[in-house]
C-alpha cells in the first residue's frame, strides 16, 4: 500500500464549498488530522467539483481563505439554470439501449459536444478565478475527465504535459450546462458522468477518505459505487456523505453560486461533526 488519498467528488457549485466546508469542520475539531489529510505525501483526487478543490488544496491556499470566498458577495461564478430530473432524464436517456458504460458515454458526449452553452473563455475565466494557483506543483493530484468521442475516462496529472486550468475545466464540463474541453486535440466532457467519485483511481492507497456532497443513496444509485469500495481493498475507506441539512442548503440548483455559502456552512458543521470519527480512522 502507498500513502493515504482523498477523494474529492463531484457536486456543482455547491459541492466545491461544502467540501471546502467540511475539511475546515475537521480543521475545527481536529486541526492535527487535517495536517496528517493534506500532508504533502498524500493523493489527491478530484471529480468535477472536487477537482477545483483539489487543485486548490495542492496549490497550498489555506482552507480558510478558501471558505471566507464562499461567502463573499462575488464568487466569480456565473448562474446557470439546471433542473435536476430533467438532467438525470438526459443522463438515463444516453444510457438507455447502450452496448456497454462507454457507448452510453459516447452518446452523452454527442449531446455534451452539440449543446448550446456559455463561451469557453466566460469558463475559462470562472475556472482561473477558482485557482489561486494555476501550475501542478509538486504534490500528487490526479483530475478525471471523460473523452466524448470514446466514453473512456482520462485523469491527468502533472506528468500529463496538461495545462492545470484545462485540466479543471475538462472535469468540471457538465454536459449540456457547460462547454467541452479540447486538449491536445481531444475533446473532453465532466470526469463525474463516469462516477461522481472515481475512488478507485486512488486504487494501492491507504487510507482513503472520499468526501461526497450526496447522501449514501442517490436516484441514481450509490453515491460511490460498490465496485469503487472493491478497487480499494484491502485499504481502509471512510465516506463522508452530506446530511439533510446540507441537501437542504445545496438547493434545487446546485450550480446557482447563491448556494455556496449556505453549502459551505453547512459542511463545516459536518465537519466538526465527523471529526473525531476521521481522526481516529486516519490515525
Amino acid at each position: 500500500m502507498t500513502n493515504g488519498a482523498l477523494v474529492l467528488a463531484g457536486g456543482g457549485v455547491a459541492g466545491i464549498a461544502w467540501e471546502t466546508g467540511v475539511l475546515l469542520g475537521i480543521q475545527d475539531a481536529e486541526p492535527a488530522v487535517i495536517s496528517k489529510i493534506l500532508a504533502a505525501q498524500t493523493l489527491l483526487v478530484g471529480t468535477s467539483a472536487g477537482s477545483a478543490v483539489a487543485a486548490q488544496l495542492a496549490g497550498g491556499t489555506p482552507l480558510q481563505t478558501l471558505f471566507d470566498a464562499h461567502l463573499a458577495d462575488d464568487t466569480g461564478e456565473l448562474f446557470v439554470e439546471i433542473d435536476l430530473a430533467s438532467f438525470g432524464t438526459m443522463m438515463a436517456g444516453a444510457m438507455a439501449g447502450a452496448t456497454s458504460p462507454q457507448d452510453g458515454l459516447r452518446r452523452l458526449g454527442v449531446i455534451a459536444s452539440n449543446a448550446a452553452t456559455p463561451s469557453t473563455e466566460a469558463r475559462r475565466r470562472v475556472i482561473e478565478t477558482r485557482l489561486p494557483v494555476r501550475t501542478w506543483g509538486t504534490r500528487p493530484l490526479r483530475i478525471t475527465a471523460v473523452d466524448v468521442e470514446t466514453g473512456e475516462l482520462r485523469v491527468f496529472d502533472r506528468d500529463s504535459g496538461v495545462d492545470l486550468v484545462d485540466a479543471v475545466m475538462a472535469s468540471c464540463a457538465v454536459p449540456g450546462i457547460w462547454p467541452v474541453v479540447e486538449i491536445e486535440g481531444r475533446t473532453y466532457m465532466d470526469g463525474g458522468v463516469r462516477s461522481g467519485s472515481n475512488a478507485d483511481i486512488a486504487a494501492g492507497s491507504d487510507p482513503v477518505l472520499i468526501i461526497t456532497p450526496a447522501t449514501e443513496q442517490t436516484p441514481m444509485g450509490p453515491a460511490v459505487p460498490p465496485a469503487e469500495f472493491d478497487a480499494l481493498a484491502p485499504g481502509r475507506v471512510h465516506v463522508v456523505y452530506a446530511d439533510a441539512a446540507s441537501v437542504a442548503a445545496f438547493g434545487l440548483n446546485p450550480l446557482d453560486p447563491a448556494n455556496s455559502g449556505p453549502a459551505a456552512l453547512a459542511g463545516r458543521e459536518v465537519g466538526r461533526r465527523a471529526a473525531a470519527d476521521i481522526a481516529a480512522f486516519w490515525g
